[in-house]
Parts: C-alpha cells; sequence; structure tokens
C-alpha cells in the first residue's frame, strides 16, 4: 500500500480572510493525469497552480498579531484576533489551520506535479525541453523545500534537534483514503529538505519555466534557492551551511542592499532593489490576487482607511531616529497622515489619539496604480537584508563578535539618511543576540519573522515580547512574554488530529 497521509490542508477550504486557496487560478490545470504530456503541460502547471500556491499571508499576519508589531486601531477587530492579539493559542486557532493549510497545499501540488512528469518520456525530448523539464523540476522541488521549512519551523518545538518531533512527511499525491502518517523526527523532514535544496542548487539552469514577462524577482533564481537553504540552515543551528548559502546569494545575485534614495521603491513595486524573491500581485500567470495591505487597514494605508491595526508605539519608537541622521524605515513603513498624541503615553487617550499607520505595502505605483491597487503590492519573500543578519548571527555563534557588529551596522549604515558614525562593540554573545533581534525587529517588520526569531533567539538574548501598554484596550494585561513559552511552538490544528489518529499534538496543548 502506497504511503499517502491525510492532510487537511489539501482538501478543506478554511474560513482564514488570508486563504484564497479555492480560487482556480489562470493557468490552473487540475486533472494532472490527462493534460501532463508535454514539458509546457508542466510549466502551466507550475505557473497555474504551484507558485500561486506559495502565500505566506497567514504568517505575516499571525506575527504582527501575536508578537510586539502592532496595536488596536481605531476600527473593530475581530473576537479571533483579540484573542490571538492576547497570546490565546489552541489547537481549534484559524492562525494555526491557516498556516498548515497553506503550505501543505504547496508540497501537495509539487507532489502532483512531479508524480505526473513521469508520465513524459525525457529522453525523448528535444535538449531545449529536456533544459526546461529539469530546471520546473528544480523550482518545485525548491518550493516544497521552502515549505517543509516554514512548518516545521513553526510546528517543531526545536529545529536544533534532529531527533526532536517534526511535521508528517510525504513525497506522494495525497489520497484521504489511504493510509494516515505519523509526525516523523526532524531528521527525517531534514533529509528531504536537503535533498530538494541539493538538486534545485545543482540543477538551476536558465531556461526559462514562465508564461508570461513576469520580472525576475517573481521566480526563484539560483541565489534565492541559496537565501532559502541559508534561512533553513539557520534555523537548524548549522552554521557552516547557513554562513556559505547567505554569502552565495549576497555574492552572486548581482544585487546590493539598497539605499534610502531606492529603498522606498522596493516597497512600492516599481524597483527591484535589494528583492532577491518576491511573489507578483496582482492575479497573473505567476500569481493570485492579494491585499497584503489589508491584513491591518480597510481601505487604504492612511488615516482615513479605518485602520484596524497600526504599528506599537514601542515598535516606532525603535525606529524614530533611532540612527544619526534619521532612519529611512520610519518614512516608509508610516504613513504620513498617522496621528501622534503629543503627550503621549500622559495624554487623556493615548490609544485612541495615537494612530500609526502602517503603510510598508503603500500599493502599486506607476502603470498599476488605480483604486483597486491601494491595498495590493508583490510580497517580499527573501531579501538582501535578511542574509547580512543571518551572517550577523552565524558569526555569533562563532565566537567573532567584530563580525557580527560589522554585519548589523551595514544593515543600519544603508537605512541612515546621514552618516553611521557610532561604530557598534559588543562584549557578549548575550548582547549581540539581543541587538541582532533589535536590528531584525526594524528591518523586517511585518514580513513574518519575529515570531521566530524570538523563538530562535530570544532566550539567548534575553528578550521576549515586548509590547506598549496601550497596544491592548485592556491595561491589565501582561506586556511581555518570555520567549521560552511553549507559544512559540504552535499547535496541530484539532481538525488534523480528528481525522488522522497518528498525528501528536505539541506540549502545552492537550
Amino acid at each position: 500500500m502506497k504511503k499517502i497521509f491525510y492532510i487537511l490542508s489539501v482538501f478543506l477550504v478554511m474560513s482564514s480572510c488570508n486563504d484564497a486557496l479555492d480560487i482556480v487560478q489562470d493557468s490552473e490545470i487540475n486533472d494532472a493525469t490527462v493534460v501532463f504530456k508535454t514539458v509546457d503541460d508542466m510549466k502551466l502547471f507550475l505557473n497555474g497552480s504551484v507558485y500561486p500556491a506559495v502565500d505566506p499571508l497567514n504568517e505575516i499576519f499571525f506575527t504582527s498579531l501575536f508578537t510586539d508589531e502592532v496595536g488596536y486601531g481605531l476600527a473593530g477587530v475581530s473576537t479571533s484576533d483579540i484573542l490571538t492579539h492576547r497570546w490565546v493559542l489552541n489547537s481549534t486557532s484559524g492562525d494555526a489551520s491557516g498556516l498548515w493549510v497553506s503550505n501543505y497545499n504547496i508540497i501537495n501540488k509539487v507532489n502532483i506535479l512531479l508524480d505526473r512528469s513521469k508520465l513524459i518520456n525525457y529522453n525523448t525530448l528535444s535538449t531545449t525541453d529536456k533544459a526546461t523539464y529539469t530546471n520546473i523540476i528544480v523550482h518545485a522541488r525548491a518550493l516544497r523545500a521552502y515549505a517543509y521549512v516554514t512548518l516545521e519551523s513553526y510546528f517543531s518545538t526545536n529545529m536544533k534537534d534532529p531527533n526532536a518531533l517534526g511535521v508528517m512527511l510525504s513525497t506522494e499525491p495525497a489520497n484521504i483514503l489511504e493510509t494516515k502518517l505519523p509526525r516523523v523526527k526532524n531528521s527525517e523532514v531534514f533529509a528531504l529538505i536537503e535533498s530538494d535544496l541539493q538538486y534545485a542548487l545543482t540543477n538551476f539552469n536558465t531556461s526559462s519555466v514562465t508564461t508570461g514577462g513576469a520580472s525576475v524577482q517573481h521566480y526563484l533564481q539560483k541565489p534565492a534557492i541559496n537565501a532559502i537553504a541559508a534561512r533553513y540552515y539557520n534555523y537548524k543551528g548549522d552554521d557552516v551551511n547557513a554562513k556559505l548559502n547567505a554569502t552565495a546569494a549576497v555574492t552572486t545575485s548581482g544585487l546590493s542592499l539598497s539605499n534610502p534614495t531606492a529603498y522606498p521603491t522596493i516597497w512600492n513595486d516599481t524597483a527591484r532593489g535589494e528583492i532577491l524573491w518576491s511573489l507578483y500581485r496582482p492575479n497573473s500567470a505567476v500569481g493570485s490576487w492579494s491585499n497584503i495591505a489589508s491584513l491591518w487597514t480597510t481601505n487604504s494605508t492612511d488615516i482615513d482607511g479605518s485602520v484596524t491595526f497600526d504599528m506599537s508605539r514601542k515598535l516606532y519608537d525603535l525606529i524614530d531616529d533611532q540612527i544619526p541622521g534619521g532612519d529611512i524605515r520610519k518614512d516608509v513603513f508610516v504613513d504620513g497622515s498617522s496621528q501622534f498624541d503629543q503627550l503621549y503615553p500622559t495624554g487623556p487617550n493615548p490609544r485612541e489619539d495615537d494612530v500609526i499607520v502602517i503603510n510598508k505595502y503603500p500599493g502599486k505605483s506607476g502603470s498599476l496604480a488605480s483604486a483597486t491597487m491601494r491595498l495590493r503590492n508583490d510580497i517580499k519573500m527573501f531579501r538582501l537584508s535578511e542574509m547580512y543578519l543571518i551572517l550577523a548571527e552565524v558569526a555569533v555563534h562563532e565566537g567573532d563578535l567584530t563580525t557580527a557588529a560589522t554585519r548589523v551596522r551595514t544593515i543600519r549604515g544603508t537605512r541612515s539618511k546621514g552618516s553611521l558614525a557610532a561604530t557598534i562593540t559588543y562584549t557578549s554573545a548575550q548582547q549581540a543576540y539581543a541587538d541582532i533581534l533589535l536590528e531584525r525587529r526594524r528591518e523586517l517588520c511585518f514580513e513574518g519573522h519575529r515570531y521566530l526569531d524570538l523563538k530562535r533567539m530570544g532566550v539567548a538574548a534575553g528578550v521576549g515580547i515586548d509590547r506598549d501598554k496601550y497596544d491592548d484596550d485592556n491595561q491589565n494585561l501582561p506586556l511581555t512574554l518570555p520567549a521560552s513559552d511553549y507559544r512559540f511552538t504552535l499547535p496541530i490544528p484539532l481538525d488534523e488530529i480528528n481525522a488522522n489518529p497518528n498525528v501528536q499534538q505539541n506540549p502545552g496543548y492537550n
């Protein structure tokens, strides 16, 4: 009997507002057994089904809400979002289900592509088609690796322990009538991730897998695959390979960190800048509709846009002119219409009178600018700045605090609108980890990193969730949550456990 697992994500449409996986995308092929007769069929499936399945909005929104990136805005907030913001996590939480759903959906679609590609006789293909066939497999396997890395990072209690419990593993298309698989050790999932990444890095070629005129950053290029590998090995605690791949991503991409003049253009999608890989939005053969700014606002990214969540005052204060000469990130991430209580936090209505509007995703510009595009931007999956910060983290692991400080200072210097005269000196690993977390908090806010950053480094840095008093309308709630808390691993969704008795729940959620 084939080892096929039951995965809720493949068969049920979740109610999460961030999940649009039930929508049939342009060029999607639903009957793979019939249509996989040519390389063009594989290309259509990659573009119409696999790439559109990649959607990290669940991770981005959950991270911003659960950690210390946002506070309540002026508009109404749903009960489920209030519970997440107040650190209520259990097996029925939609946040965990949405994340589980979207990533297993990627995996299953990749498994379909890989399985049905066997229907094509590779040996009879032309030289050109052979190269395209191979490159399609490269993209598919790299995307599967990305999905498994994401699942492991959220649902494994400790990615640095190969014997810790990981997630369910399959390389075949899902079938609900067959074997229900248990979760396996991290080492088994790691073996597949590393096999996929090695295949992708070894076999990547320049054959086009696109069906249209998409920009190069909207598809995985080899430096972007290096970036996936760098993030994976960093999460896993493999410093040698994390450093190797982060360095390769930086040095082979031909890109450089965006200076203050160029930095705004990468967020309004008018220039690539330092982006290694982004998901093209709006809709096309390589993407789906995705109003990313609607995670925090309703109509537009200004004070009149019916703001549901605004930037935490504490996060704003960490960005606001902390760099000599000014920080370009303040200008880019915060809309100019934001409302500031000049007496904050001693004014009469500090939460209502202080509305810091998130504008990191300001809507499309240029030829795509329109009223319908005010909440829609490409999703930035990997940027050079993350690679520099991974290299800083690895340097601390290696005991090289000078290099770690240099890497962090490079980011700060590039984001400074003036000169960055002061050098950075670390005298302990704990201080270095805390400063790296601080820079990641600034640079990568609203990109889905903070939760995993705290899970990975928070204990060593002595840092946990650190909120402002007025991020919530209940002033009696705790403002901190230590990174050692069990909720820094997500629960396996209850529907998955009910359908598959072989699946073991994570500690703290029984």
